[in-house]
């Protein structure tokens, strides 16, 4: 099963649509998770097109959004438990990690919560940080597909294949124009 991961996309706040380039490149897959941060329902619609598409709420999606959207789930995916939540959390929190590597040592607390919250989940796929990570902490996998919307780095969503083993990559995207 191949399923495509994709957050922070901010359309239409940071893009006007999502891009060709990305919509070229999951063209094919089985399913589609979005990891939050949409701005605008429009963006499950165009996804739904593709494949069947499962989002979560972000942080910064309106209340019309975020009211129709879970904080988070847990899919059955290929036959694996997959958790997805956009990845923020409360400020306390959060303001101990924000902005540091995802290997620093502050980083556990962000593993631990997302792991209490999401707690039968194989795979974790989370977005917020705009930047791209495949992780293997205790006996789980955090995927962050990094963020298709500008302008913290180059664009980036990510591939997740799920079979007999788990394999997962970051693609880039080209840059907006």
């Amino acid at each position: 099963m191949r399923v495509a991961l994709i957050a922070d996309t901010h359309v239409p706040t940071s893009l006007a649509s999502l891009p060709i380039d990305l919509l070229a490149r999951i063209a094919g897959v089985d399913a589609i998770l979005h990891a939050g941060d949409l701005v605008h329902r429009d963006v499950i619609d165009a996804l739904s097109r593709i494949a069947p598409t499962t989002a979560v709420s972000g942080n910064m999606d309106p209340p019309e959004v975020a009211r129709s959207l879970p904080d988070r789930t847990t899919l059955q995916l290929g036959g694996r438990l997959v958790g997805l939540k956009h990845g923020h959390q409360r400020h306390a929190l959060q303001n101990r990690y924000i902005g540091l590597s995802y290997e620093a040592p502050e980083m556990e607390l962000f593993y631990q919560a997302m792991a209490t919250q999401l707690p039968n989940a194989e795979i974790i796929v989370f977005g917020h940080f705009h930047a791209p990570v495949i992780r293997h902490w205790n006996d789980r996998l955090f995927i962050n597909p990094g963020a298709v919307a500008p302008p913290h780095s180059r664009p980036t969503f990510a591939l997740l294949d799920i079979g007999a083993t788990i394999d997962a990559q970051i693609v880039e995207l080209s840059p907006p124009i």
